[in-house]
């Protein structure tokens, strides 16, 4: 049986697949407005010394709505003779740029993005060779060519648009912002020239819905200056007051700048770079000064991510490219290259760093702002090895001031399993006490202690739980130095209770363990009030319970067991003493000791016979 035929193709349409194709150049980038980009980058290609923008705006005549915005952009650069005009400006994807790697454009589909806006016509102005041209692109992207008989310097480029008087402010400033972040670092002078005259009377309409499209290019151009169209569909709804119109023009371009307290600037081989620490982290990649990327997501850094996301930085290579879609920096050799020199200034900047904390602590700076630099560089995911001959160096300082390294807190951390810092205001009677027993107290502020956790990994071997980090606490937190009350401060049924008490513990212990009467300062650090609380043998300086993870068994501790005299457990206990003060001790003893987990189940059966013997022999007064 014969093959059956092949059905014949529908026959292909030519111009529509060519319409569709310059619609989408037209409409390749978020934001209409970013077609003055690619005249800038197209201007600075023809080696033009300066770049110079201007609006202007001529009002509507009487019983018209619209008036007509003119935004030119014009530079001084090699201009186009007929031949390029013909071969590479009306023709889609043929560009001179390809084999030049000086060039940021090499796709040849910047110019038609000039239609994103729907200008009613868009005049060229050019000349090179001695050749002088002018075309007029109309509103439906078809264009006419006239050769001129006098002289054209560089290039021209003019839109034209109708306009309500009321959305030309914020057309005005959305121009200027999209000028700033594309060229924020221009190596050639961009000026911007508002020449409308100050057009319009509060929020005005949006014109045709042309200049709103989609958003997002992640960053501001300058400090504290926000895109004027994130926010709403509406890129004219920021402005209720329009802005005055400039008196001349305004550079756009400024030198690298990063939002930091402390920054390394450094160059090598063609390459710029600013890195800081400090601010908000962003990164920006600039080509000619040229924005290619400037965002706050740290995915940009590539692989460079866990070591650089915490910093603010900025690149400036004229062999850094972007890719296809705009969105991103291409990780190329040339890209490689350049992360090298951050990396480079990302070492120095952390040497300086290191350097300048150290400089503070000698001259007795309020350390809070370099501790909480300092603790950021330390939480980045490489490890503490480079930070390792700076334990020895003074970038801490005690409670007086005085110089202090990290080894000498890790020693004295290796005891208490914490690092203990200055109690604070109103513990003064503390600080001293803690002071004669030889211990160390680092001077408190947030900072100090975002470093000091950071600084740390856990130990290879440790009594503690070291998945929940390393202790940085107030010593008020840790130690309390007690107010001991005598028998005159008691109730007459307290004193006794206290007494018989300590006669029946001596019965089962020995002078291994005694009571002590007090008053505790007020629990900090949103701790309960305690019973009682194990301390040394003279009765000063006790620890709070549970306040380190490592305790010695209570059969090898001699101590004195100090009992808050305030307690609501002390109190009952006193009150049931006026008539059993045998049972009100047993019970306020076996009460102290659970709470400090002082002794085993053999103790308090012991103490419980030792009172059982006093109440048989009726022993309970």
């Amino acid at each position: 049986m014969p093959d059956s035929p092949t059905p014949p193709r529908a026959p292909v349409d030519a111009a529509a697949l060519a319409d569709e194709a310059l619609d989408n150049l037209v409409h390749q980038f978020a934001r209409p407005l970013d077609f003055l980009r690619e005249l800038v980058q197209n201007s600075i290609d023809a080696g033009t010394p300066r770049i110079e923008v201007r609006v202007d705006f001529v009002p509507p005549t009487a019983g018209e709505a619209l008036g007509v915005l003119q935004i030119a952009l014009q530079d001084w650069g090699e201009g186009m003779d007929e031949q390029i005009i013909d071969q590479q400006l009306t023709r889609m994807f043929s560009s001179t740029k390809e084999d030049d790697l000086t060039k940021i454009g090499k796709f040849g589909i910047g110019f038609t993005s000039i239609f994103a806006i729907r200008p009613e016509a868009v005049i060229l102005r050019t000349g090179r060779h001695g050749e002088s041209w002018e075309l007029v692109f109309h509103a439906d992207r078809s264009f006419d060519k006239v050769r001129l008989d006098e002289p054209v310097a560089g290039t021209t480029v003019t839109l034209f648009k109708a306009m309500d008087p009321r959305a030309v402010p914020g057309f005005v400033q959305e121009a200027r912002w999209v000028l700033q972040y594309w060229c924020e670092h221009s190596s050639v002078p961009v000026a911007f020239w508002d020449r409308t005259g100050g057009t319009g009377s509060g929020r005005g309409e949006q014109a045709d819905g042309d200049t709103g499209a989609a958003r997002g290019h992640g960053v501001e151009p300058t400090a504290g200056s926000a895109d004027p169209s994130a926010a709403s569909a509406d890129p004219f709804a920021a402005f209720a007051t329009p802005a005055p119109a400039q008196a001349g023009p305004v550079q756009v371009a400024r030198p690298l700048a990063v939002e930091a307290e402390l920054e390394v600037h450094l160059e090598e081989d063609g390459v710029e770079v600013l890195v800081g620490i400090g601010g908000r982290p962003s990164y920006g990649f600039y080509n000619g000064g040229l924005t290619l990327v400037h965002t706050r997501a740290p995915e940009c850094l590539g692989d460079r991510e866990g070591r650089l996301a915490h910093l603010a930085l900025k690149v400036k290579y004229d062999r850094l490219e972007h890719t296809l879609t705009r969105d991103n920096v291409l990780r190329d050799v040339h890209w490689e290259k350049a992360m090298g020199v951050v990396a480079r200034a990302a070492e120095q900047l952390r040497q300086d760093l290191l350097s300048r904390t150290a400089e503070a602590v000698a001259r007795g700076e309020e350390l809070d702002r370099w501790h909480g630099l300092l603790a950021r560089e330390l939480a980045v995911d490489e490890g503490l090895g480079a930070f390792r001959p700076w334990r020895e160096q003074p970038l801490f300082a005690d409670h007086r001031g005085q110089p202090l390294t990290l080894a000498a807190i890790e020693a004295q951390e290796r005891r208490l399993e914490l690092v203990l810092l200055d109690p604070g205001p109103g513990h003064g009677r503390l600080r001293d006490a803690l002071v004669g027993l030889d211990l160390v107290l680092v001077a408190d502020t947030p900072g100090t202690r975002a470093a000091l956790s950071a600084w740390w990994r856990p130990p290879r071997f440790s009594w503690g739980r070291p998945d929940e980090g390393r202790r940085v606490v107030p010593a008020a937190e840790v130690f309390l130095l007690p107010e001991l009350v005598g028998p005159g401060g008691l109730s007459a049924p307290g004193r006794r209770m206290v007494q018989i008490a300590q006669e029946i513990l001596a019965e089962v212990v020995g002078g291994r363990l005694r009571i002590l009467p007090g008053r505790f300062p007020a629990p900090t650090g949103g701790r309960p009030r305690t019973l009682a609380i194990e301390g040394p043998d003279d009765g000063s300086v006790f620890q709070v319970p549970e306040s380190t993870p490592f305790r010695l068994p209570a059969f090898l501790r001699a101590r004195v067991l100090l009992l808050d005299v305030e307690h609501p457990t002390f109190r009952a206990h006193a009150l049931s003493a006026a008539s059993s003060p045998v049972v009100a001790a047993l019970g306020l003893l076996q009460a102290a000791l659970l709470e400090e987990e002082l002794e085993r189940d053999g103790v308090f059966v012991a103490l419980a016979r030792a009172a059982g013997a006093r109440l048989a022999t009726g022993s309970n007064r």
